[in-house]
């Protein structure tokens, strides 16, 4: 059997782009002749969304020629049960703390969001799981501290202590920003990513999964989805003296970048020797020339102008001296010593 896998969508009200990337899809999942499409949770943004939509969602759903395996998710949480049609090809797995069904001789377990630990919900099920797809934060120390400020990380904890020979795949949902594959003691794990770049931390090109699975076989597959652009991100930092310099690396940059898909993340950081209003204005004038290039286009900037002190003898040197240091370390410097330049040149 082939499964395709992915996970929140955030379908809204008005954000006609998401309902295209499903629509791409399900016409994959028809290319590929998948016997059924996971949604591992936040199919829709809100409950109010799945409301507004769900009359659309059921026209789509009965135009495939695929079956819908579909968990809650936080977002949606109360979005599906059998008061809600949603087609005729739509399994709904909703039942808690686990609902497990059969398909063609395979045992498939859905663990629908909820307000709890994943090690209560999953204490009872039995063994020999095919696929069990869940919706929750996996707290992996190799990854997860580079995204613990984000909000994906605060829902239904997973430890991989939790997912070690629970199931031969588990398809899950919640991480948005990327991909992750990961093995537990002969369980595959598997974030799909969001599908769209919801926000500034998609980076990486969007992927779904492709499952081919029997029973003694386990084959996995990342595929591009090449519709949906993503996020890329270029952080700089500027000094007094490399104003220029940066400004052209920047111009440079979004001159030489394949727009197809690509949406230019730029933040800048550091220290600059002239007035920050006229810093800014010059970013501006390039986010103007590139405005057109690009469909979506975001430049930060986190600078502190030191325009009152730079022109003083003693901070001049000792800016020269710093030239050869490597960048991070000049931040940091620089930190630590204008505040104290200007305390002493008040």
């Amino acid at each position: 059997m082939n499964f395709l896998h992915t996970a929140d969508l955030h379908l809204k009200k008005g954000e006609e782009k998401r309902t295209n990337v499903l629509k791409w899809l399900i016409k994959k999942a028809n290319e590929l002749k998948a016997d059924y499409f996971i949604i591992a949770g936040d199919l829709f943004e809100s409950d109010t969304d799945a409301t507004i939509l769900r009359p659309e969602l059921k026209k789509i759903f009965d135009s495939a020629n695929t079956t819908f395996l579909i968990i809650p998710g936080n977002h949606d949480a109360k979005s599906f049960s059998h008061d809600y049609d949603y087609g005729k090809n739509v399994i709904q797995l909703t039942k808690m703390p686990f609902e497990i069904i059969e398909l063609n001789g395979h045992t498939i377990c859905g663990i629908p969001y909820q307000n709890k630990k994943f090690s209560e919900c999953v204490k009872n099920i039995p063994g020999e799981i095919d696929i069990l797809i869940a919706h929750g934060t996996l707290y992996d120390t190799s990854f997860i501290f580079s995204i613990l400020d984000d909000k994906e990380t605060e829902y239904m904890p997973i430890y991989p202590t939790n997912l070690e020979n629970l199931a031969r795949y588990i398809a899950m949902g919640h991480l948005h920003s990327r991909s992750f594959e990961k093995i537990y003691k002969n369980t595959r794990v598997v974030y799909s990513g969001s599908p769209i770049a919801l926000d500034t931390k998609c980076e990486d090109k969007r992927y779904f999964y492709l499952i081919n699975i029997d029973k003694k076989n386990l084959k996995i597959e990342r595929i591009q989805i090449d519709i949906s652009p993503y996020w890329l991100r270029k952080e700089l930092f500027v000094f007094p003296g490399n104003e220029q310099e940066i400004l052209n690396e920047i111009e440079s940059h979004l001159a030489n970048l394949d727009v197809i898909n690509i949406m230019p993340n730029i933040i800048i950081n550091g220290f600059i020797g002239e007035k920050d209003k006229d810093f800014k204005n010059k970013i501006d004038e390039i986010d103007n020339k590139f405005t057109k290039k690009f469909e979506n286009m975001k430049i930060t900037i986190n600078i502190q102008s030191w325009d009152h002190i730079i022109q003083n003898r003693m901070v001049k040197n000792f800016v020269q001296k710093t030239m050869e240091l490597e960048d991070k370390l000049r931040v940091k410097v620089f930190e630590i010593t204008f505040p104290i330049f200007s305390d002493i040149l008040k």
